[in-house]
């Protein structure tokens, strides 16, 4: 497997922002400025309806944490999430810094520990050797084999394979549903390519380590 690239790397903040403003003092209008300024943000908060915390989410986009750059930065009443092109971990660190950064600055009452749930979102691309979805699974292959016989002969040439594949929970076990892991081939891009995008709910190493496993144990299968 080698990577290509991290689509997307979100740490997302479970915490309501009235815990952050225990005082009662600190305006969120007053707070877009500086930190447009201090992580130079391009697109920031400036009219009234931006600041929908409800629904849309208050949104920083395309900032800089030094060399590292900040896809976005949202704010809601019960969460906050960084989405960077690096790694889950570095999405975690500027979110956390910047709390502690807000606590100096404008007097937040954030603590450390105060974090006490989170989730992740990772997208990956990847390429591999072989075509990691068609051999997959054996039954899948078979099927796509089959329906590539009659397809071949109704519409030309059209060979089957196995789109993606994902394992995820069941919708009804959870109110609010986590995202499934999946890999499916990467879109406007040929199968022969063995290119491939993935997402998971897992911080970026993980989800990494995971499609290795993945494919070294479909490798293994073929043996």
């Amino acid at each position: 497997m080698k990577l290509a690239a991290v689509n997307k790397a979100r740490y997302l903040a479970i915490i309501e922002l009235d815990e952050l403003n225990i005082k009662g003092t600190v305006r969120l209008s007053d707070c877009v400025a500086p930190i447009a300024e201090r992580y130079k943000f391009d697109v920031f908060p400036q009219n009234a309806e931006d600041f929908d915390l409800e629904n849309k989410g208050v949104k920083f986009e395309s900032g800089k944490d030094g060399d590292l750059t900040i896809d976005s930065l949202v704010l809601y009443n019960g969460a906050i999430y960084v989405d960077t092109f690096a790694s889950t971990a570095d999405s975690q660190r500027i979110l956390v810094e910047m709390l502690e950064w807000g606590s100096k600055t404008f007097g937040l009452s954030y603590s450390e520990g105060m974090i006490r749930k989170c989730a992740y979102i990772s997208q990956v691309l990847f390429y591999t050797d072989f075509p990691l979805l068609v051999e997959a699974s054996p039954a899948l292959k078979k099927l796509a084999q089959k329906t590539s016989s009659i397809t071949e002969g109704l519409f030309g040439g059209l060979v089957y394979e196995p789109l993606n594949l994902s394992v995820g929970h069941d919708p009804m076990a959870r109110k609010h549903g986590i995202a499934s892991f999946y890999i499916q081939h990467r879109i406007n891009t040929l199968f022969a390519e063995n290119k491939y995008f993935s997402e998971a709910p897992l911080p970026t190493d993980q989800h990494i380590k995971f499609l290795e496993e993945f494919e070294a144990d479909v490798l293994e299968s073929l043996k």
